[in-house]
Order: C-alpha cells, then structure tokens, then sequence
C-alpha cells in the first residue's frame, strides 16, 4: 500500500512540474528547456565556419537597445556585420526557441519527398495519411495546407485553434493530432481563403511521417535540413504525447546555428536544383494575406514563409522571433524577443543593410 502511494506520488509531482505555468516570457524565447525533446545532433567535424566582419550598424542600436531584445545577428555576403545578446540568460551556447519559425523548416522538410515524387502537391492529405479521417485536412491537398488555406475554422488565438493548445501539446497533457480531431469541421473550401493556422503546418508533418513510415518527421528534417547546414551545436525539438513533432512551433538551436540555417537557406534558394526549386517556391507568393488577420507586415504567404517582396522572405515567431532573408542584398538578420514591440525598427534595419 505504502509503495503505491509513493509511487502516486511521484507521479503527481512530475505531472506538476512538467505542465509549469509560470514560464517567464524570456524563456519561452530561450527555450523550454522542462518541456519534452528529441534532438537533432550536429556532426563536429562538418561544422560551417562563421567568418566575422564585425562593424559598427548605427540602425542595429535601435534593436540592441529595445528591452524586449534578446539577441540579434546580422550577416551580409557571408560575413557576420553583428552579433550580440542583450538580455542576462542569452548567450553563444543559449538554444533559442523559434515558436511558429518552426514552420518553414517543416516546409523544407519535404523537398525530398517532393523531388523523388512520393509526395504530390496537388494530392489531398487523406492520401497520405488516415489519421485525419473526417476532418477538413483530409480532403484538403497539400499545396492548400502549406499556404495555409485548409478551410478549418479561423483560430481562437495566435494560430491556435483551440485556446491552450500549444502548452497542451507541450506538456504533454494532449496530443496535437487529438487537438485537430476534435477541431476539424470545415468552414470555407479548402484552398480559397489564407487563414493563417498553426495545426495546418501539424497536417505536414504527419503527412511527412506517414510517408517515411516513421513516428515523426524527425529523421526527414535532419536529413533534408539540420545535416546540411554546419550546426555547431544539437538542435532541439518539442514533441506531443504521441511523439509528433510539435512542427508548427518547436525548434531550439543556437544564434549562430540559426544564422547558419539562414546562410544554407539562401545557397538552397539559388540551387540549380529540384530542391533549390522546391525551396524558391517556399520562399515566393503563393497566396495573398488578405485579412493581415496575422503578419501584418507581410502582404502575402509563401508555403510556411511570410513573404515581404520579391526579394525579402522571413520566418516569423509569436513574440518576435525572427529570420530575414534578403536574395538581392546577401543579407540575414536573426532576431529573438520576448515582446513584438519593436518589429518596424527590425524591418527598417534590414532594409537599410
């Protein structure tokens, strides 16, 4: 009797700590370090050589110098103009958490699966996978899902589709797949309508999983994505109580080693290859942000990529995680936050790179 009381014991507690309200915003930019992980290894000896030019950005001090700044990187013809951390928990070795950044490293994942042609844009995702059996997803094709116009209902809060979802998912306390099963009724037709969605990005991922036959889609992101761009350091994925991806809003890596995924992303965007096409089409317009309901700063959506002209492409992150990609001016800019407050100034600040 004893045993089994500690053994409850224990278990409540755990249940305690892993589901933990009071994250202070800073760390949910520097990561979740209590949250459940799988990781995603670098490989020590292809690590890619960051080259320093470091120079004074006069319009950089307006983002240095805002309070909600944690850390910001700038990198120009592959050189790094600037890097610095501005806040007491963020430094070289901090894992920073990218939240709906995740997204388009999920786009990117597909490339192989797109290129070896096992996987087809205009196939819905029922075709793939049965686990969304009756919901708007599984008569939505791929191509709708990753510009976000699956059809599902219009989000309750910042993506979610069911308010406490994300921490629901990332505790453990729920499942993503559970969450979209039981918020899967279809309010418009699919691929009409931009309704920006994180779940929709979750549609991919078990899409991705499905096909390779695995648990996730881990080992298609290591392969199409984190081996091939020099990290220095492990990456880190949330994962659901089923053991998905938490794909929409789950990545870790470093500063740098997010600078490097931007430095690999403009050499793949200028690949003359199917994946270099399968990445120019990510990073290019595919539907019109009508509403600017989310990301009003950018006029239309690419497939899991904010679009902000013909040149200018950013993965973006509830509270002001940030990369910017500039294709004509060689520019990366990489920005973490707590608080959005200050994006006009980093917008400003790569455009005056």
């Amino acid at each position: 009797m004893t045993k089994h009381i500690i053994v409850l014991f224990v278990s409540l507690l755990s249940s305690i700590i892993m589901a933990k309200p009071d994250v202070p915003p800073y760390q949910e930019a520097g990561g979740f370090s209590f949250r459940p992980t799988v990781i995603s290894e670098n490989n020590s000896s292809k690590v890619r050589p960051l080259f320093y030019d470091l120079k004074k950005i006069d319009s950089a001090s307006a983002v240095t110098n805002h309070p909600s700044n944690m850390a910001l990187l700038i990198i120009k013809d592959g050189k790094v103009l600037h890097e610095s951390y501005n806040h007491p928990v963020a430094n070289e070795n901090s894992l920073f958490f990218s939240m709906s950044m995740s997204k388009s490293l999920t786009a990117y994942s597909l490339a192989g699966l797109i290129c070896s042609k096992k996987v087809e844009l205009d196939k819905t995702i029922g075709d793939y996978t049965d686990e969304l059996r009756g919901t708007t997803w599984d008569t939505a094709t791929i191509r709708d899902v990753l510009r976000m116009s699956s059809g599902a209902r219009i989000p309750v809060v910042s993506g979610q589709i069911e308010k406490g979802s994300f921490k629901k998912a990332t505790t453990h306390i729920d499942s993503v797949k559970s969450i979209m099963l039981r918020n899967g009724k279809r309010e418009s037709e699919p691929g009409k309508i931009f309704n920006y969605l994180s779940v929709d990005t979750s549609a991919i991922e078990r899409v991705i999983a499905s096909v390779t036959k695995k648990m996730n889609m881990l080992d298609e992101f290591n392969t199409q994505v984190w081996s091939q761009v020099g990290a220095e350091r492990e990456g880190k994925w949330n994962i659901d109580k089923a053991g998905a991806l938490h794909a929409y809003a789950g990545f870790s890596a470093t500063l740098r080693d997010w600078g490097r995924l931007g430095l690999w992303s403009l050499e793949k965007n200028k690949e003359d290859s199917c994946e270099g096409l399968w990445h120019r089409e990510a990073n290019s317009k595919q539907i019109i942000n009508h509403k600017l309901r989310q990301g009003k700063a950018f006029n239309n959506y690419g497939y899991q990529v904010w679009i902000r002209n013909d040149h200018q492409y950013w993965w973006v992150g509830y509270g002001g995680q940030r990369v910017g990609i500039d294709t004509r001016k060689n520019a990366i800019l990489v920005a973490f936050s707590h608080t959005q407050d200050y994006m006009s100034k980093l917008y400003k600040l790569m455009d005056s790179l």
